[in-house]
């Protein structure tokens, strides 16, 4: 394999994986993905991974899966509330059996689909290793060689920032102010977290904690979504024209714009029958924290994937519209987000955002890492693009 391939695998299995000699680890791809659909792979990748794993005297197993045929819009068909697909049995049983599950499939990511898979891996306490860079183009690239451990402390020193009863403000010259008060993350103790105490592991690393408030009040303009929750909706992940979302006690109470928000008002006009005000919420707002997060269009021609891993860019602010947490019946996260690049956002009196560029940057420990890797991508971009 091509040395920056070896180097980006290594860095996965060692520094986010944590393989061990011994551990059983299951290896999940989808079919699909090999022909043009969502789950985008390839065989010479898994093959890699397959072997790295086995080297390390670890027991790796192969799932080649094919995901259930369904609809891609979950609401509109007059058919009641949207129907979770099941995970194929012989993939639940695989990540059940499983010490650590490395994953090749969005539709098995549990960030975006169904809670189903999350359920399964809290079960037996199994570890998702998402594995975003699921092709050889990808795993060459410069996303993939910068380490995972500078994006992990750039990651760790922005949601530092974050302080419970700080007040926030979001700003961007297209017009979008949202503001509220920092609440207590829920299920945790803190926002400053490594991603491997818990069991939802992303390579590269992407994104830090969605900071979580109860009050957020303003205007939130926005021209793009997560693809993977705009093919769910049926828009494209870039809109025709911007779309505001008004914003008054925590809630979402009018979406205007274009044709694209006249379908999202349509959209969470059906699933409010199943989740009610939580439809609504506004769940959270952050944004990327990877530096090298944009791809080529030779290193990934599927432009919803190109811009899934564009989300992660440390440029890249969310706001998160929708909660489906309260409501255990219903079968998906919802992961639609108000998608934004260049904001401010300032905690307090202190920016986690200036216009775009993350403050965790200046930070010594950062700087420390980055230092650690002289011959890897780092946060000089103009070294490497």
């Amino acid at each position: 394999m091509p040395q920056t391939v070896a180097i980006a695998i290594n860095d996965l299995l060692d520094n986010c994986a944590q393989i061990q000699a011994g551990q059983n680890v299951v290896i999940v791809a989808a079919v699909d993905g090999l022909y043009g659909g969502m789950n985008v792979v390839d065989e010479q990748t898994i093959a890699w991974i397959q072997a790295c794993v086995l080297g390390r005297g670890a027991n790796a197993t192969v799932v080649w899966a094919d995901m259930p045929t369904r609809p891609a819009l979950i609401w509109g068909n007059g058919s009641g509330a949207p129907q979770g697909w099941r995970v194929p049995p012989v993939v639940r049983a695989a990540i059940a059996a499983a010490d650590v599950f490395i994953n090749h499939c969005v539709d098995l990511s549990f960030e975006e689909e169904l809670k189903e898979v999350r359920e399964i891996c809290a079960e037996g306490n199994v570890p998702m290793v998402r594995n975003m860079a699921p092709t050889a183009p990808l795993l060459a690239s410069t996303w993939a060689l910068t380490p995972y451990e500078l994006v992990s402390e750039i990651r760790f020193q922005t949601a530092s920032l974050l302080e419970p009863g700080q007040r926030w403000v979001l700003t961007h010259p297209n017009g979008t102010h949202l503001e509220g008060t920092v609440s207590q993350p829920a299920g945790v103790n803190r926002y400053a977290s490594r991603r491997t105490e818990g069991l939802y592991r992303p390579w590269p690393e992407g994104v830090f904690p969605g900071l979580v408030s109860h009050d957020s009040e303003g205007e939130v303009v926005f021209e793009g979504t997560n693809p993977i929750w705009a093919r769910h909706i049926g828009i494209p992940s870039r809109f025709e024209s911007a779309i505001h979302a008004d914003v008054r006690g925590g809630h979402i109470r009018a979406f205007r714009g274009g044709p694209d928000a006249d379908t999202m008002s349509q959209c969470y006009k059906a699933i409010a029958q199943y989740l009610g005000e939580a439809a609504y919420e506004i769940r959270g707002v952050h944004g990327g924290v990877h530096p090298f997060a944009q791809v080529s269009e030779h290193q990934c021609p599927d432009p919803g994937y190109r811009d899934f891993i564009d989300h992660h860019h440390w440029s890249s602010q969310h706001v998160h519209l929708g909660n489906s947490q309260k409501n255990k019946d219903f079968p998906y996260n919802m992961h639609v987000t108000a998608e934004i690049r260049g904001a401010t956002l300032k905690v307090g009196d202190r920016f986690v955002w200036n216009d775009g560029r993350l403050s965790a940057l200046d930070h010594p420990e950062v700087r420390k890492v980055a230092e650690r890797y002289p011959d890897r991508p780092g946060i000089e971009a103009g070294r490497w693009v």
